[in-house]
């Protein structure tokens, strides 16, 4: 939880805690989020593999709401605001620490395109 997410040093937070020791070997996604009220969150996330910031992350997006969720600072459903500024819904039922019918809604649109060349198979 951050008070202010857009002050976050998302790489110089977010790219240790990506590698810590914890999360070997795999390693995990980071974010940052700010709880707006009972049904919103702002969230910032650093991505592995993309090794930096990314507009939106489904999954870190539904992690939040849980976590959030277990804090008692959220119900659902949970509206997530991130860095693209398309809302992402998060919907769930809990019981107790438990979580099941999690769906997460929102748009999905294509951000790059790319060919890949006959000799790239060979």
């Amino acid at each position: 939880l951050v008070d202010v997410p857009e002050k976050v040093d998302l790489v110089g937070i977010g790219r240790p805690t990506r590698f810590h020791e914890l999360f070997r070997p795999a390693g995990a996604n980071v974010n940052f989020i700010k709880i707006l009220d009972p049904h919103r969150i702002q969230i910032r996330t650093y991505e592995r593999g993309v090794e930096g910031e990314t507009l939106a992350c489904g999954t870190g997006s539904i992690a939040s709401a849980l976590i959030a969720s277990l804090l008692a600072k959220v119900e659902s459903p949970v509206t997530l605001i991130p860095q693209s500024g398309l809302e992402l819904t998060v919907y769930f039922t809990s019981r107790g620490s438990s979580f099941t019918d999690v769906y997460l809604q929102g748009d999905a649109r294509a951000v790059s395109q790319g060919r890949i060349l006959p000799d790239a198979w060979q």
